[in-house]
């Protein structure tokens, strides 16, 4: 796996902050004075503290966080969504009281309408009276065999059909 530019210099970075971190933990500052009598410890620790302050953050710690970041912001924003059971029962109560008034106004603007709208009166007209076909009454009698040589099967079947239908009417309506 070759290394890029970049994660090579990072690497050096964190090593370099690694080691000086490890130099002020475990080694005590011994100080020395110098030529002019001035400890020297004041200048290590400034050195020290100037390498602690800088602080290479990998990118994809940093890209990590910020998803961390929005999850929590969504959550949150989730949570400040969710309504109780008893609200929403309420408000569908409410929309259910509105939709039903509504409905009540415009029946009444219906009926107003209605009560202004002239009403087209239609003449009905009377349908002319056909004069009832007289036929012979029917009498039960017996079929001749002259009356049924003379008829198709067709005419015998509609006849007979005819004469069912007749005395299922005469049973049902007199019986």
């Amino acid at each position: 796996m070759a290394l890029t530019e970049e994660q090579r210099q990072r690497k050096n970075e964190m090593a370099k902050l690694n080691r000086a971190k490890k130099k002020a933990t475990k080694a005590p500052v011994v100080e020395y004075e110098s030529e002019n009598n001035e400890p020297i410890e004041d200048d290590v620790k400034d050195e020290v503290q100037e390498v602690e302050k800088v602080e290479v953050e990998d990118p994809e710690i940093a890209r990590k966080k910020a998803i961390a970041d929005k999850r929590r912001e969504s959550l949150t924003l989730a949570r400040s969504k969710i309504k109780p059971k008893s609200q929403i029962t309420k408000e569908k109560d409410n929309e259910i009281a509105l939709m039903k008034a509504e409905n009540e106004r415009l029946k009444a603007e219906n009926a107003k309408v209605l009560a202004v709208k002239p009403q087209v009166t239609r003449q009905s007209v009377q349908p002319v009276r056909q004069r009832p076909i007289r036929r012979e009454p029917r009498q039960e009698r017996e079929v001749s065999m002259d009356y049924l040589a003379d008829q198709n099967y067709g005419e015998q079947l509609r006849e007979r059909h005819k004469h069912n239908m007749y005395q299922r009417m005469m049973s049902d309506t007199f019986m």
